[in-house]
């Protein structure tokens, strides 16, 4: 009988086989993590030498965050300028009503709010008929103590005389003001918040529906830039925003002293401050209107030509390169820095040039506000324009 043998595996050549494998794996693996360690070293080479600019793009094109837009859609080129905080002799100013009122409608403002302490002046009935292109607007400073502290909101826009008081907490007064001011339809402001230190965000949060709040004023006394144990006025709006509140900035010059000739008013000159209404006429109503919207922006100097806001874009015209841009978010944290930078015109020969600066959502903004500064120091604030996503 034949028999057939198989073959039978051999022991020692598997046993030689595997080490081999072992080898060649651990060769591929060194290979692998030599190749991913020189690829990590030139990209980093290359991002070192990229601007941050061409970073941002990439990482845009990269990791997209979610879409996100404003939630205005503004195109303005068209304001009307004027101060929301007036004094006269009628008070503690040191000239006339009609002679301030004169002042600001000679010196390229279009409206004025005279608010003399818990004194109302009716824009309808002013000393004398105003022009078609210069309108007094209905104002009084409503001038309360609380905690022994003054506390002051301007009545604008309002119908008829609502006065002070005496309350016990600075919120308690303001919320007091801003009632009476909403129910005749007017529009409240929370005055110069460091006048005395009056003013914390907690309280300024008080004054519900107040559209309005002081972050810049010429008034010698009221520090708007704060000290060191003290924040600015445009610290405290920002600590109010990014508590979810919605308040407008604005900027006066708080005007006592149009002569300077009377040193026992306080040395606040006319001209230093003022707001820049978004409105295509010089009227009452459309003003009024659109202070109670908060469309304006605010300046202690620089001008903006051209505000544009929508979809993921933020865009100044200015008048002048020698600015720096900044655009801010919640916190006060810093979105971008930029000097505007020239424009195509027109084709006018005539024309002024145009520069601008702009900014652009990555989707991780609660809101983004503009604040120019100007080689001498003066600022310039627009509003902060909340994101949707």
């Amino acid at each position: 009988m034949s028999h057939s043998l198989r073959p039978v595996p051999s022991t020692l050549s598997v046993d030689e086989e595997a080490p081999k494998r072992r080898r060649r794996g651990r060769v591929l693996r060194a290979s692998v993590l030599a190749i991913a360690s020189a690829t990590l070293l030139i990209g980093g080479a290359l991002i070192r030498r990229a601007d941050s600019a061409d970073l941002q793009d990439v990482a845009r094109e990269l990791f997209p965050a979610p879409s996100a837009s404003f939630m205005d859609r503004l195109d303005v080129s068209v304001f009307q300028r004027g101060n929301l905080h007036t004094h006269s002799a009628r008070t503690d100013g040191d000239s006339p009503a009609q002679v301030v009122i004169d002042w600001y409608r000679t010196h390229g403002y279009q409206f004025l709010a005279l608010t003399d302490h818990n004194t109302y002046l009716d824009g309808a009935r002013p000393p004398e008929v105003q022009d078609h292109d210069f309108v007094v607007i209905p104002g009084e400073e409503i001038t309360m103590v609380a905690a022994m502290q003054p506390v002051h909101v301007n009545a604008i826009c309002t119908k008829e005389r609502i006065g002070g008081g005496t309350f016990r907490t600075p919120g308690a007064a303001l919320a007091w003001a801003t009632a009476k001011i909403l129910a005749q339809d007017g529009v409240a402001i929370v005055n110069h918040p460091n006048f005395h230190w009056a003013l914390d965000p907690e309280h300024i949060a008080e004054a519900k529906g107040a559209q309005l709040l002081e972050i810049w004023s010429g008034h010698p006394h009221v520090r708007s830039d704060g000290d060191e144990g003290h924040a600015s006025a445009e610290a405290k709006w920002d600590q109010v925003l990014s508590s979810g509140r919605s308040i407008a900035a604005v900027a006066v010059d708080d005007m006592h002293a149009l002569t300077g000739l009377n040193k026992n008013v306080p040395q606040a000159p006319p001209g230093v401050a003022w707001v820049e209404v978004f409105a295509e006429e010089t009227s009452q109503e459309a003003i009024c209107e659109a202070l109670a919207a908060g469309k304006l922006y605010a300046s202690a100097g620089p001008r903006i030509t051209h505000l544009g806001v929508g979809d993921d874009r933020f865009t100044l015209d200015v008048e002048t390169p020698e600015l720096k841009v900044e655009f801010l978010d919640h916190g006060g944290q810093l979105l971008a820095s930029e000097q505007p930078e020239a424009v195509e015109d027109s084709g006018d020969d005539e024309a002024r040039p145009v520069y601008r600066a702009s900014y652009r959502l990555n989707g991780t903004e609660r809101f983004v506000r503009a604040r120019l500064t100007a080689p001498d120091g003066k600022r310039a604030w627009t509003q902060a324009y909340w994101v949707a996503r």
